[in-house]
């Protein structure tokens, strides 16, 4: 394996237990390694282990899901660190390792409920937020998390860092038509409840509606923001004879559109919400679309509203799919850009011509028994307010 990467197997403590010395090929080009990060999600690792190798007639099945850990290392720097989660093929000539970044296990614990006030009224099937701030109910959610998982789970080692507190989007109002603004305050008019769901879906569903990020990094620290990443416009990624992008994928979905989309849901009494969103630009340029979504977590008009809005900026056009881009090793170094990251993206390849900015929500790395490496990495059109994040 080339030196620039080394792959550890750990113990239930994060020690080393040993080196990955000889991984087995995942495919028949060489790629021995694959691994990825995610914005607001968990990434994965896949690689293989010889039969054969000295490893396992050393240290024994060190490769058991959940009792055994891995760490990526790149130039001796921690680039990766997760839990091994499944063994999916083990045959006569290897075993296959597939790991997950620890925001796994977020997805493993379901959120506390409240409690009844009396006797037979239900509130203990559900999680109810109408008062006190977002960044509240998140320090609230993980540390009853940490605290559910018990002293023996991986998760009583992280750490809770910065919590911000997200601002109201726009149009978010009282039932009177008062603009709600400023810092994010659960109140009647603004509230959201869960029953059985995970905390992962719980922090995912907080960040839709305040377009807020969340992370646990390597060394276990979570953290909630209004914008998880850097805005580097000066980093371009281009294609073309001088560019550093080898390929890419600028896909357009008009079959899945939508420019005049309602939402249904029902209030906490049984009541029916329904916000009807509109792109006016995307109807004078493409015609008339309309779609409908019946959200069943959702109870409350401006939550109604706040989803809609999220949605419809990823259906109004056909050119608002992700956009794909494969770069190799001689781009700007991996490390200096990540997930969260705005950058430039220049395409002009015949009738393509895309030249604007991206936000990237993930990044596949793949490595080469050479050592040769390439990322895969995936953007979404950026918010107009990100820009100036």
């Amino acid at each position: 394996m080339s030196k620039l990467y080394q792959i550890e197997i750990l113990n239930i403590s994060l020690e080393k237990v040993a080196e990955v010395v000889n991984p087995y090929p995942l495919n028949n080009q060489g790629v021995i390694l694959k691994y990825s990060n995610e914005l607001s999600d968990y990434g994965t690792c896949t690689f293989r282990v010889a039969n054969e190798d000295p490893l396992f007639s050393i240290f024994g099945d060190i490769v058991i899901p959940h009792k055994y850990h891995v760490r990526i290392r790149r130039k001796g720097a921690i680039v990766w660190r997760g839990a091994i989660i499944d063994n999916p093929s083990r045959n006569k000539n290897y075993v296959e390792v597939r790991a997950a970044e620890y925001l796994f296990y977020f997805d493993k614990k379901r959120v506390n409920r409240d409690a009844e006030t009396v006797a037979g009224d239900g509130k203990n099937n559900y999680r109810l937020f109408n008062t006190g701030t977002m960044a509240s109910a998140v320090n609230s959610i993980i540390t009853e998390m940490k605290n559910g998982f018990g002293s023996q789970h991986i998760l009583t080692n992280m750490t809770i860092g910065t919590i911000e507190n997200p601002n109201y989007p726009a149009n978010f109002a009282t039932p009177a038509g008062a603009a709600l603004t400023g810092a994010w305050n659960f109140s009647a008019d603004v509230v959201m409840q869960f029953d059985y769901h995970t905390v992962l879906h719980v922090l995912k569903s907080f960040g839709a509606v305040s377009n807020a990020d969340f992370d646990l990094d390597e060394n276990l620290q979570f953290t909630f923001k209004r914008f998880y990443g850097t805005v580097r416009l000066d980093l371009g990624f281009v294609y073309g004879t001088f560019g550093n992008i080898i390929n890419y994928d600028v896909p357009r979905y008009g079959q899945r559109m939508i420019n005049d989309y309602y939402g249904l849901a029902t209030d906490d009494k049984g009541g029916l919400l329904r916000i009807q969103e509109t792109d006016s630009t995307s109807i004078s340029s493409y015609g008339l679309m309309e779609g409908s979504t019946a959200f069943s977590d959702v109870i409350n008009n401006n939550i109604l509203r706040a989803r809609l809005k999220e949605d419809l900026g990823l259906l109004s056009t056909p050119d608002s799919a992700p956009i794909n881009i494969t770069i190799d090793d001689k781009t700007w170094p991996i490390g200096t850009w990540g997930v969260g990251d705005i950058i430039n993206v220049k395409i002009k390849d015949g009738i393509i011509d895309f030249n604007g900015p991206r936000r990237i929500v993930g990044i596949t790395t793949t490595v080469h028994n050479t050592g040769k490496e390439l990322a895969y990495v995936q953007t979404n059109k950026p918010r107009d307010d990100q820009l100036g994040a």
